[in-house]
């Protein structure tokens, strides 16, 4: 067992962890292409501005919507094995839904959901200061919300 021995193995466990690595799913976001990207849950037109939502599912696919509510019916009826991503309403940063701050609003929304995000509590609390109606939730309560309105049809 010579030296050449153990680089062949270091090299085969190297390129295993980066193949394994690369098959972990979680890409991330992608960015949004107005010109081509639907809305996986009402095949509207995704626009590139702080509405969108993305789930990365854990084989690295990339779906696209247009409003955070499309994303929680989306999750309520299909596999959820992945990783959810929203916007921050004023910046448009990716925001990981775990991580995210949310708010019910009056906002127009494309899909009138008039749910925003923000990374961080004091833009949301912010937000709720500066906009009538506007109150705090939570991701699950916005997917607990969508269940029920999916048990009304």
């Amino acid at each position: 067992m010579g030296i050449a021995h153990f680089s062949k193995a270091g090299l085969v466990l190297i390129l295993m962890m980066a193949v394994i690595g690369g098959c972990s799913g979680d890409s991330g976001p992608q960015p949004i292409d107005e010109a081509v990207d639907v809305c996986a849950s009402c095949n509207m037109s995704v626009s590139d501005g702080p509405f969108a939502a993305e789930w990365v599912q854990r084989d690295g696919e990339v779906l696209k919507f247009d409003d955070i509510g499309c994303l929680a019916g989306y999750l309520n009826n299909n596999d959820t094995d992945g990783e959810a991503y929203v916007r921050d309403f004023h910046s448009k940063e990716w925001i990981r839904t775990d991580q995210a701050f949310f708010a019910e609003s009056e906002v127009h929304t494309p899909m009138n959901s008039g749910l925003v995000a923000f990374q961080g509590e004091d833009r949301l609390q912010a937000f709720i200061r500066e906009e009538t109606g506007a109150k705090e939730t939570t991701w699950e309560e916005i997917l607990r919300h969508a269940r029920d309105e999916e048990a009304k049809h």
